[in-house]
């Protein structure tokens, strides 16, 4: 197969999942204008919720073989020190208020983030990174920091990590925290990789989980209850641990064959090559 066959379906896959999510959100609509009507025709009603389950199943589907094959043809994903060109985007992200209501953090001014930005990249114990996908660029960012002296334990620990909205729930975060602990392992010489989880939010305690990490400790304030997770050298050197998978600059968007396997390539596409045809 090709080396952009792959990318080519890749490109065409976003656009249905695109015009499904449009399709979804019309039906969803639908039913909020509903609910605020005297008399709703019930029938419409039904068929919109029927619409609803519907396309969101087949967008579970589809997200998922999007998954698979960014994967087989990207490479993953890929860590790299965060450009300035990166932050706005990534600014807008950790502002999102669903968010920020979920870590407990507040409102932050663009340049007030430029400026945190200049002191992490003057520090040399802070590392910010950027989460790349070699088919679709920047997807996240994560900030990752160091303690204790050369000659003392050191300790990385992960501060925070964003995903794009649409790019959450797809295995993406846990990949990144995979990538961030072997950065740390391998090309910090850490002893002990660690991260705070707040005691309810639940998939990103799922995620350091399945990344390796074990809860050990949790933490109690007036604000909240957090679980304190970590991962010593000893456990990481035992696991198959990944490559650190990470560059300086921006890596580049040409598709990765590396490990394309021809039997697993056919078994992914056979069932968009329907899908496709019909859009």
């Amino acid at each position: 197969m090709q080396r952009d066959s792959g990318h080519q379906v890749i490109e065409r896959l976003r656009k249905i999942i695109q015009k499904n999510e449009q399709k979804l959100t019309y039906f969803q609509n639908r039913l909020k204008q509903a609910q605020f009507m005297d008399r709703a025709n019930m029938r419409m009603v039904v068929a919109a919720e029927g619409q609803v389950g519907s396309y969101t199943d087949q967008l579970g589907t589809l997200h998922s073989q999007l998954h698979e094959l960014e994967r087989l043809y990207g490479g993953g994903v890929k860590l790299r020190t965060t450009e300035e060109q990166d932050l706005r985007r990534i600014w807008r992200w950790t502002n999102e208020p669903a968010l920020r209501k979920i870590l407990r953090t507040e409102t932050m001014t663009f340049p007030a983030y430029v400026d945190s930005w200049h002191r992490w990249l003057a520090d040399e114990d802070a590392h910010p990174l950027s989460i790349d996908l070699a088919a679709s660029g920047l997807i996240g960012f994560l900030l990752m920091t160091c303690t204790g002296r050369a000659w003392e334990a050191r300790h990385a620990s992960l501060d925070f990590i964003v995903i794009r909205s649409d790019c959450r729930y797809r295995g993406y975060g846990m990949e990144a925290m995979k990538r961030a602990i072997a950065f740390a392992f391998e090309q910090l010489g850490v002893d002990t990789f660690g991260a705070r989880v707040e005691a309810d939010n639940y998939a990103a305690f799922l995620c350091f989980e399945k990344s390796g990490l074990q809860c050990i400790d949790w933490e109690y304030s007036m604000r909240s209850e957090r679980y304190r997770m970590e991962m010593g050298r000893e456990v990481w050197e035992g696991a198959t641990a990944p490559p650190a998978e990470f560059t300086s600059r921006q890596p580049e968007h040409g598709v990765s064959t590396e490990a394309s396997n021809p039997y697993l390539t056919a078994k992914l596409l056979a069932p968009l090559k329907e899908l496709v045809s019909d859009h």
